[in-house]
């Protein structure tokens, strides 16, 4: 059987991508998958010991028997290097039932910005009344619904895989944008946001504004990009499933 593992940090470089899939036998366990993900990669072995194990967006307990832990077609193994400690990033990640709190934008910019930072570039995503792009394989409903206005959207989101990737979308961006100064906070909404009402909220502070401005750019982006998080456009008649064009898989 196939089991996909996603890597991270340390991992995740010295492999140079961040999921592969090995293949185990029939109830082969979280502990066979280490022997043979290890038996190639010699140099990492060190770290073996003091990894994390994530199974399916919950993290396996320190105690548990890896080898009594048995594997299930469709399992998704991640391998977590130890922490770096350090400085905690200046960030704020939070997915949240809609509706958003009427101060919801304020109290984020008070949790990521300090008296250092001269500038903070809000992001306001509301739902608006024209559709957008379908989802591949929603093309016919989408035009079943093409003279009909957007009365809603619907958010679905894959947690806790969500909010994993925009803590490291921030962790990096407050790294590489921002150069370590400054903080990156997130709001985002699940379940029905009507139109004119809010969906997203982001946050960058920064002593520096163009910094600012050019790292809310590149965190929206990356957000529609590589973010689980899913919305159907609900019109009267029913709803179509939409995608980002960035998120989409380009022929080679």
């Amino acid at each position: 059987m196939q089991i996909s593992v996603r890597l991270y940090a340390l991992l995740r470089a010295r492999e140079g991508v961040d999921q592969i899939t090995l293949e185990l036998p029939e109830g082969g366990s979280v502990d066979a998958l280490l022997e043979l993900f290890f038996a190639t990669r010699s140099a990492l072995a060190p770290l073996r010991a003091h990894l994390r194990i994530g199974l399916n967006g919950a993290l396996i307990g320190r105690e548990v028997d890896l080898a009594r832990r048995v594997l299930l077609v469709g399992d998704e193994v991640a391998l977590l290097p130890p922490a770096s400690g350090g400085a905690e990033p200046r960030r704020s990640v939070k997915i949240v039932s809609a509706p958003l709190a009427a101060d919801a934008a304020d109290r984020l910019v008070k949790e990521i910005a300090t008296d250092e930072d001269g500038a903070v570039v809000l992001f306001i995503g509301r739902t608006r009344s024209t559709p957008g792009s379908p989802a591949p394989g929603e093309e016919a409903a989408a035009a079943a619904f093409a003279n009909e206005r957007v009365l809603s959207l619907e958010y679905e989101a894959a947690e806790p895989y969500a909010t994993a990737e925009l803590t490291t979308i921030c962790d990096r961006l407050i790294r590489e944008g921002l150069a370590g100064e400054g903080g990156i906070g997130v709001l985002h909404a699940i379940g029905t946001v009507p139109v004119g009402e809010i969906s997203l909220i982001t946050a960058v502070a920064s002593p520096h504004r163009d910094r600012a401005y050019a790292v809310s750019r590149a965190l929206i982006e990356s957000i529609k990009r590589d973010v689980p998080i899913w919305k159907a456009e609900r019109f009267a008649s029913g709803l179509v499933w939409g995608a980002n064009r960035d998120a989409l898989k380009r022929s080679s």
